[in-house]
């Protein structure tokens, strides 16, 4: 019935543009509905579960591959039936791979890599609150490229007060001691 009033061609190309539609609006305008039912289907790879190979992102961009695919090599190269739908599910699957590989690729750059808070030896900072002698407060020092406020205790018997230059001298415990830098 679908087929009397469309063509095949035209038929890929709603798939097409309806491929597209979807693939943009859930790719770039990312919208939580607060439920918990998602469009992913199976884990191909053992990563973090944020992104799943069949998800309605890479559903999306093979049935935008294949359609638009499938109606330039009906309407535009005037290929057969058989050998356009051939070559429209070849390239959507390459398309739904290559958004997947490109997903896996961008996960690796929110690899954290473990502190070691021994590297804050002999580095300076801040303190960011008052500290008593021998008492605990917060510092701010440049930790791993960025600027952390972390929890501190001062390593000598006078008082450290905030935003004067703190000096890491210790590691113990995962406790970090600091005294005031001279």
């Amino acid at each position: 019935m679908l087929f009397d009033v469309l063509s095949i061609s035209d038929a890929a190309l709603c798939c097409g543009i309806f491929g597209t539609i979807v693939f943009l609006v859930k790719t770039f305008l990312p919208i939580d509905f607060g439920t918990e039912v998602t469009g992913d289907f199976l884990n191909l790879a053992d990563t973090d579960s944020s992104f799943n190979f069949f998800s309605i992102e890479s559903i999306a961009a093979f049935f935008m591959c294949s359609g638009w695919i499938g109606w330039l090599c009906l309407k535009h190269l005037h290929y057969g039936t058989k050998l356009s739908a051939l070559i429209a599910i070849a390239c959507g699957l390459a398309g739904m791979f290559l958004f997947a590989w490109t997903i896996f690729q961008l996960k690796k750059l929110e690899h954290i890599p473990n502190a070691d808070p021994k590297e804050l030896i002999n580095k300076t900072g801040k303190a960011y609150m008052n500290f008593a002698p021998r008492g605990g407060a917060k510092i701010q020092i440049e930790f791993q490229s960025k600027l952390a406020t972390l929890d501190a205790i001062n390593d000598s018997d006078e008082e450290i007060k905030s935003f004067e230059k703190i000096k890491v001298v210790k590691i113990e415990n995962n406790q970090i001691y600091i005294v005031k830098e001279d």
